[in-house]
C-alpha cells in the first residue's frame, strides 16, 4: 500500500500537469524491488519503495525529483555501480562536515535521481558522526560544488519538493499552448527549479531549519 506522503507527492505533480502519467513508466513489482535491495545491499526507505511500485522511473526526463530525472530500478543499479567502482577521492567540498563523510564516491550512497551530467540526489547510508542514517544528499560528482545534506530522510525530501512545487519554486514549463494540439508531442514539458545556486540554497534552508 502506498504511503500517504508518496501519494501526496504524486497528487501534487498531477495537479500541475494533466498528462503526467504519460511521462512515467509502469510500477515495479515486489520481486524487482527485492532484487534491487539485494543488489545494492541496502534496505530502501518505504516511501521510495512506494514510488517505485507506482512508477519505475521516467519514460523521458520531466524533472520529477526537483528538476532531476527520477531513476528506475535498472538506472539505479547502473549509477550505483559507477559510485561503487569509481576511485576513492575526497570531495571538492562539504556543506556540513559533521554530517557527511569526506569521500566523493561511495557504495553506501544510493542514487535515486540524476541530472545526466554527473550530479545525483542520493540516500546516504554512511553518514558522518552527526549525520542521520538515510539522510538525503546533493552529490555533485560532475560539478565543483560541495556535497550537501538537503533533508534528513526520504520522507522529508518528498515534503520539501511538495512545498517547492506548491510555491512554484519548482515551476512547470509547458509549451503546449504554443503548438496546435496535433503537434503537442513536440512541445517542451518539464519541471524546472527556480532557486539560485543549485542545491546550495536548499542546503542553507536545511541548515537554518536545523540550527546548524
Amino acid at each position: 500500500m502506498e504511503s500517504t506522503l508518496s501519494h501526496q507527492y504524486i497528487v501534487a505533480f498531477k495537479s500541475k500537469l494533466d498528462i503526467f502519467d504519460q511521462f512515467m513508466n509502469s510500477g515495479a513489482n515486489a520481486n524487482e524491488i527485492n532484487e534491487l535491495e539485494d543488489f545494492i545491499e541496502a534496505k530502501l526507505p518505504e516511501s521510495h519503495i512506494d514510488l517505485l511500485r507506482i512508477y519505475n522511473g521516467e519514460k523521458s526526463s520531466i524533472g520529477f525529483m526537483g528538476g532531476f530525472s527520477y531513476l528506475g530500478i535498472e538506472e539505479i543499479k547502473m549509477q550505483w555501480i559507477f559510485l561503487k567502482e569509481a576511485p576513492e577521492m575526497e570531495a571538492e567540498g562539504i556543506n556540513q562536515v559533521e554530517k557527511i563523510k569526506n569521500t566523493l564516491y561511495c557504495s553506501k550512497r544510493i542514487p535515486f535521481a540524476y541530472d545526466g551530467s554527473g550530479n545525483y540526489l542520493a540516500i546516504d547510508f554512511n553518514p558522518n558522526s552527526e549525520g542521520t542514517l538515510g539522510q538525503i544528499l546533493y552529490l555533485p560528482t560532475g560539478d565543483p560544488e560541495p556535497i550537501a545534506v538537503i533533508a534528513d530522510s526520504f520522507d522529508d525530501f518528498l515534503a520539501l519538493i511538495i512545498e517547492k512545487l506548491e510555491s512554484e519554486q519548482l515551476e512547470l514549463i509547458d509549451e503546449r499552448e504554443e503548438w496546435d494540439e496535433e503537434d503537442w508531442h513536440m512541445a517542451e514539458i518539464y519541471f524546472e527549479r527556480t532557486w539560485e545556486n543549485d542545491w546550495s540554497d536548499i542546503a542553507a534552508e536545511y541548515n537554518t531549519k536545523n540550527g546548524n
